[in-house]
């Protein structure tokens, strides 16, 4: 056995042993490790040439890393070793490999995602003059690496990226006062990221994948001048960061801080590649331990939940509560198609005129009559999706005055619209189990009005509310930096801020400013208006998710915004249904890839039943393989085999495993 340490040979102690565990990345997170091997000092100068400049003190920090490479005859690994322990005789040490590695340098746990330079398009993209909405919509990524779709800021109301239509039906922004604020497509900012901390990214599975086109939603009104696009995402670690895609892309990134590189791989694929093995000498079983809990950690039985927030739509869109009381009730159809004809008959309620013999009539409710099918649950099996009827306008009809009561009563016409419900509910594997959030949170995508229909909202809060770093560049090209407080920069150097003209703002003043100038309020100034409202608390970000959705530059809803796309099925006013190849479920996963692969890559396990084997093998299985051991099936946990100083690998491995329920 050969352990070569920074390009040299190391010498492990006489007449030791250590531990070699490979576990399943399913489970922890992690993969290889050791536990302590221990390297002699006194009269062993190969070794003082490796460690002999160590200090104590940096050990105790755990400061010091090395790569290390260990080798003997058909087994290999390479990794790095971090020193635990140092005296003047000997050195202790610990070998990671892999994620193992990866979870041990804290190098990404001290740099925050909204305190990174990320890019912003410069003053004369920004400028509305310059080139008209389609320029700006209808492009995807690898062509553009950001769009401009209109969206409304639900703090103040306004719609920012305003449109109309000109004379010949084109559309136009409707305000050349106005700069653009952008939304950036993720392969962009995972690009950037890379950029920003003097990495290489390579994320070609990404790049052939349906989340080339998903895109963050996360921006800001262009009044605050808010010119990078940090500024608008949380204040994550890029630990963080990384560990909340993998849990919505189904994936792995994979960090080398030693070669300063990220990569990324759908877990399926990595799956695909692993092989089945076959345990045949098998020299002990030892007895099942049996929990009354779900003790096992593996993700194949992790519940998946997205984090409440703030689209006021999130009540209907993760709701799995109202489907499992109602759902046996509900009116089911085969299709779509069928359940969309019959739901147009209650588009409208309210007033209903009815004849009986001579005598007619018109009958006035709150919304539909109590025993109308209106009330339901519906359900179209070929979409395998829930809908409710939902009530988006009201026009009033008629009044009634009372005498007795002295009250007049007003009634409406309703108009209702077919509408999905529990799209995002949660992922439920184990009902025992604790859920894992995900903060990565489809995109609130709401109603406008009749002729621009959808778009999507965001809840930017106060503009003072959150601290970041901007650069903004002027009509000349001038670029200057500086710290940002709520999107008003205090500026380094030369430059302008953005004015304080705000679209739909009418008030002749500041964008934030509710003042009733038209009551002949006095006009204070910025200072003043900013003591009267008292310290404000600020966050350490604007949102504290991020909003995304898929955006491919198609226009499947003509006439109308173009908006991101969160779910395969949409549902118009006029009960047109559209249907996209794009999901954000995380309940009903697809089967197969673009490639046709299938996407399955964890197993439903039976996690309180643990079994222990040991058995004889010439090398060290990938454990996230699936075994076959006395005719079943079992997904491992961990596997553990032992090196010896003078004689190396035994061949005697020790595994722990969970059966797997699923038929073959």
């Amino acid at each position: 056995m050969e352990i070569i340490i920074n390009g040299q040979l190391a010498c492990l102690k006489k007449n030791t042993s250590f531990e070699f565990i490979s576990e399943n990345s399913m489970f922890t997170g992690s993969d290889s490790y050791t536990l302590t091997m221990t390297f002699p000092l006194k009269d062993c100068p190969q070794n003082i040439r490796i460690f002999g400049h160590l200090h104590r003190q940096d050990v105790e920090k755990n400061k010091v890393v090395f790569d290390c490479d260990i080798r003997d005859k058909g087994f290999f690994k390479s990794g790095s070793i971090t020193v635990t322990q140092i005296s003047e005789t000997e050195v202790k040490t610990q070998f990671l490999e892999g994620r193992s590695e990866q979870n041990f340098d804290d190098t990404f746990d001290d740099i925050f995602l909204n305190q990174l330079e990320l890019g912003y398009p410069l003053y004369d993209e920004r400028n509305t003059v310059n080139e008209g909405p389609e320029y700006k919509w209808w492009n995807s990524y690898p062509e553009c690496n950001w769009v401009a779709l209109p969206w409304v800021n639900n703090t103040s109301g306004n719609m920012q990226n305003r449109v109309g239509k000109d004379e010949y039906g084109n559309w136009v922004w409707t305000n050349s006062r106005a700069q653009l604020t952008f939304q950036p497509f993720l392969l962009y900012i995972l690009y950037k990221v890379c950029e920003a901390v003097g990495y290489t990214g390579n994320f070609s599975a990404i790049e052939n994948s349906k989340f080339q086109y998903l895109l963050i939603c996360n921006t800001l009104p262009y009044t605050w001048g808010a010119w990078n696009f940090a500024i608008a995402l949380p204040h994550w670690t890029l630990t963080e960061f990384f560990e909340q895609l993998e849990l919505l892309m189904d994936g792995e990134f994979a960090i080398n801080h030693k070669a300063k590189t990220i990569g990324f791989e759908f877990s399926h694929r990595i799956a695909r590649k692993t092989k089945a093995v076959r345990i045949d000498r098998v020299v002990n079983r030892y007895s099942v331990d049996v929990s009354r809990d779900s003790r096992s950690e593996y993700k194949g039985i992790t519940n998946l939940a997205y984090a409440e927030n703030d689209n006021k739509m999130w009540a209907y869109r993760s709701c799995q509560w109202y489907i499992d009381e109602h759902k046996k009730g509900a009116m089911k159809f085969d299709t779509l198609a069928e359940l969309l004809v019959f739901a147009q008959t209650l588009k409208e309620c309210g007033v209903e005129t009815w004849s009986l013999g001579r005598r007619q009539g018109t009958s006035y409710t709150r919304g539909y009559p109590i025993d109308s099918d209106g009330h339901k649950l519906f359900y179209a099996k070929d979409v395998d999706t829930y809908f409710i009827m939902w009530c988006y306008k009201s026009e009033f009809v008629t009044s009634y005055y009372l005498e007795h009561t002295d009250k007049t009563y007003n009634y409406y016409k309703y108009t209702n619209r077919l509408m999905p419900v529990n799209q995002f509910g949660r992922k439920v594997t184990d009902r025992d189990a604790e859920d894992v959030e995900l903060n990565i949170v489809p995109a609130w995508i709401d109603y406008t009005d009749e002729d621009l229909g959808q778009c999507f909202f965001l809840e930017c809060g106060e503009m003072n509310s959150a601290i970041g770093w901007t650069e903004e560049t002027d009509e000349d090209g001038n670029t200057s930096s500086g710290l940002s407080v709520g999107g008003i920069r205090h500026s380094s150097g030369g430059g302008r801020r953005a004015g304080s003209y705000e679209e739909n703002s009418f008030s002749g003043g500041a964008a934030d400013d509710d003042t009733d100038y038209d009551s002949g309020a006095f006009a204070q100034t910025n200072a003043a208006r900013t003591i009267a409202k008292g310290e404000q608390d600020r966050n350490d970000a604007y949102f504290d998710k991020i909003y995304v959705g898929f955006y491919d530059g198609s226009d499947r809803h003509p006439g109308k915004l173009p908006r991101p796309i969160v779910d395969s099925i949409e549902v118009d006013d006029d009960f047109t249904a559209i249907e996209t190849p794009y999901s954000l479920r995380i309940n009903k996963k697809e089967e197969v890839d673009a490639d046709g692969l299938s996407t399955k890559y964890v197993y439903l396990i039976d996690s309180k039943k643990k079994y222990n084997f040991s058995f004889l093998s010439d090398e060290i299985p990938d454990p996230r393989a699936v075994f076959y051991i006395d005719g079943s099936r079992y997904v491992c946990e961990k596997l553990t085999a032992t090196f010896h100083e003078s004689t190396g690998k035994s061949q005697l491995i020790k595994g722990t495993f969970y059966k797997i329920l699923e038929p073959i």
